[in-house]
């Protein structure tokens, strides 16, 4: 069986060395997905930061708020882009009540911390707050958070996979 961890490194592997690029936003200029900018009170946008719509008008579209900080906008879009590219057979996911739809979110977050390559070095940070840690690599406190939370949760998979659970 192979594990989502190693489709996710093969989908970005993949798409890294087609379009030539890592940027976030470039990526999306090649795949030619859509990114509009809202008030965040816009009803299109459902009370998120973002929404992916693989069908608006024929078209690709990531709504997202235009008041996020850029590095937590980019952990969106990458997180956006992961459902884009992961759950390629999904259209309405959110309206659907049999989709697990924590699992997919779960994908897509860990899509986004792999795709932006972040890396958070337990020794080098360990005693550090989360305020410190996101003032240490100039990220938004939302990403540093929704980084550990990935990164504890797969690590903790891993070790269980390991040890035969």
């Amino acid at each position: 069986m192979v594990w989502i961890d190693e489709i996710i490194d093969e989908i970005i592997t993949g798409i890294k060395d087609i379009h030539c690029t890592d940027n976030i936003y470039e990526l999306y200029n090649a795949l030619e997905i859509i990114i509009r900018y809202l008030d965040k009170d816009n009803i299109l946008l459902q009370g998120n930061d973002a929404l992916y719509n693989r069908c608006y008008f024929d078209q690709e579209v990531v709504f997202i708020r235009n008041d996020l900080d850029h590095g937590y906008e980019k952990f969106i879009l990458a997180h956006e882009l992961g459902h884009a590219l992961l759950h390629t057979s999904l259209k309405t996911s959110p309206f659907n009540p049999l989709m697990n739809i924590n699992k997919l979110e779960k994908q897509a977050n860990y899509f986004a911390v792999k795709i932006l390559n972040v890396d958070l070095d337990s020794i080098a940070l360990e005693g550090f707050t989360i305020d410190q840690i996101a003032s240490t690599l100039e990220l938004p406190v939302a990403y540093v958070t929704t980084v550990r939370e990935i990164e504890t949760e797969y690590m903790m998979g891993f070790e269980g996979r390991c040890n035969g659970a």
